[in-house]
C-alpha cells in the first residue's frame, strides 16, 4: 500500500493507537531528542505508545512525522477483536460470529480497497478502539448481528459510526481512552433500534407518512429499551443510542432535549451520523460529495449540531476529507488522501489523472500545502467552475 512510503504528520496524541514508524527524530523546543527516528510503535505495548503521546504533548510537542504501516494496524485490530469474549448462551453465537466475520471483512475491505477514503483514516486512528469495545462485551457483536440481519448497509452505516465517534471523542478528550471506547459502542449500536421497523418503512423511496414518520422516530427508544433488556448499563452507550437525533435548537427526538442537555457523547454521534448518513448511497437518496457533507455539518452548527464537534471534525478532516475526488486548477485529477497540515482547503491528493484525463502511472502524492500555485478547482461528480 502506498501510504507506508509517504510521510504524514499526525498530532501527537494519536500515537496511542499508531502502529507505524516515526519518520524524523522528535526534538523539544529547546533540541532535546524526545523520540529518535525509525521508532517502531507496532513494537510498543499499548502503555508505551500512551506514555510517549502525553510526554511528547507535555513536552510542547504537538505533531509527530510518520510512515503508516497500515497493514499491521489492521493486524492489531483484528488480534484485539480475537481476543474478545463469546456469548455463554449457544442459541446467539452465530449471531455473534456473523457480526465478527462481517467486521472483519469490513475492516479488511477498507484497508485493501485503496488508499484516500475517509474510513482508512478513522481505521488507523479509532480502529483499536472500535475493537476493544467488541471485544469487551460479547452483547455488542450480538446485537450488530440482528442489525446484518436486517440490512448490511445498515451495519456499515454503524461501523462507520462508531469509528468516526470513536475518532472524535479521542480527538476531544484525549485524556479518557476508556470514554472513547464507549462512545465506539454507542456509535456501533446507535440504530439497533431500527431492526425492529419495517424494512418498507426503513427503506422506502420516497417520502415518509405522517404515521411511517411516528414509527421511525420511536427506533431510538426501542434501540434503548433492547439494551437495557439485554443487560447494558454503559450510560455513555444508553445515552447515545437514545439521544443522537437530539438537536441543539430542541427540534430533535425522542424527548426534545436541547443545548446542554443533550449528553456530549450524544451530540458526537449526531455529527457521526449525519456526515456518514448524507456522504452514503442509498436507494432512496444519492450521496453528497465529502466536501458537500461538511459544508452541511457548518451550516447546522448552533441549530442542530455541536459547534466544538463539528469544529474538531473540520479541523482533522479539512473541508474536503479523505476520499473527496477533486480537480486540481492545472486540471490534474486524484483523489484526497489525508488533511493537509496548514489549513482545512489544502489536503494531501493522490494525483490519478494527467490534465488531458490520461491515467498516470505510478499515481503522485502532492501537498497541497506546499505547492501554493496549484489549488482544487472543484469536485468530482460536480459542477467544476471554467479557471478564471
Amino acid at each position: 500500500m502506498m501510504l507506508d512510503s509517504v510521510v504524514y504528520r499526525i498530532p501527537a496524541v494519536d500515537l496511542v493507537t499508531f502502529c507505524g514508524v516515526v519518520a524524523e527524530d522528535v526534538l523539544s523546543p529547546h533540541g532535546a531528542l524526545l523520540l529518535s527516528r525509525d521508532t517502531d510503535f507496532a513494537a510498543l505495548s499499548p502503555s508505551r505508545r500512551r506514555g510517549f503521546a502525553f510526554s511528547l504533548r507535555g513536552a510542547g510537542v504537538t505533531s509527530v512525522a510518520v510512515r503508516e504501516r497500515p497493514e499491521v494496524a489492521l493486524q492489531e485490530i483484528l488480534e484485539v477483536m480475537a481476543r474478545g469474549k463469546r456469548p455463554h448462551d449457544h442459541k446467539y453465537r452465530n449471531l455473534h460470529h456473523d457480526a465478527m466475520y462481517y467486521l472483519t471483512g469490513f475492516c479488511e475491505k477498507v484497508l485493501f480497497g485503496g488508499p484516500g477514503n475517509l474510513q482508512i483514516f478513522m481505521l488507523l486512528r479509532a480502529g483499536r478502539m472500535l475493537a476493544e469495545a467488541v471485544a469487551a462485551d460479547p452483547d455488542i457483536p450480538m446485537h450488530l448481528g440482528y442489525v446484518l440481519r436486517k440490512d448490511d448497509l445498515l451495519l456499515s452505516h454503524s461501523i462507520n459510526v462508531g469509528l468516526l465517534s470513536a475518532f472524535l471523542a479521542h480527538r476531544m478528550f484525549p485524556d479518557r481512552e476508556m470514554t472513547a471506547v464507549s462512545v465506539a459502542a454507542g456509535g456501533l449500536l446507535h440504530d439497533l433500534g431500527k431492526t425492529y421497523i419495517s424494512e418498507e418503512i426503513l427503506n422506502k423511496p420516497g417520502t415518509l407518512s405522517g404515521k411511517e414518520y411516528e414509527i421511525m422516530r420511536r427506533h431510538p427508544i426501542i434501540g434503548e429499551a433492547a439494551l437495557q433488556k439485554s443487560g447494558v448499563v454503559d450510560a455513555v452507550v444508553l445515552k447515545m443510542v437514545r439521544n443522537h437525533h437530539e438537536r441543539l435548537d430542541g427540534s430533535g427526538y425522542p424527548d426534545g432535549l436541547a443545548g446542554e442537555a443533550i449528553p456530549k457523547a450524544a451530540r458526537i454521534a449526531a455529527v457521526a451520523d449525519v456526515f456518514d448518513a448524507v456522504t452514503s448511497e442509498r436507494a432512496y437518496k444519492r450521496r453528497m460529495s465529502g466536501r458537500k457533507g461538511v459544508s452541511l455539518l457548518m451550516d447546522n452548527i448552533g441549530t442542530h449540531l455541536d459547534s466544538e464537534v463539528v469544529g474538531v471534525f473540520v479541523g482533522a478532516f479539512g473541508m474536503y476529507p479523505p476520499g473527496t475526488g477533486v480537480v486540481l486548477s492545472d486540471g490534474r485529477s486524484g483523489v484526497v488522501t489525508a488533511p493537509g497540515e496548514r489549513g482545512v482547503l489544502r489536503p494531501r491528493v493522490l494525483v490519478q489523472r494527467g490534465k488531458n484525463g490520461e491515467a498516470l502511472s505510478p499515481a503522485v502524492f502532492l501537498d497541497l500545502s506546499a505547492t501554493p500555485e496549484v489549488f482544487i478547482r472543484g469536485c468530482t461528480g460536480e459542477h467544476v467552475p471554467e479557471a478564471i
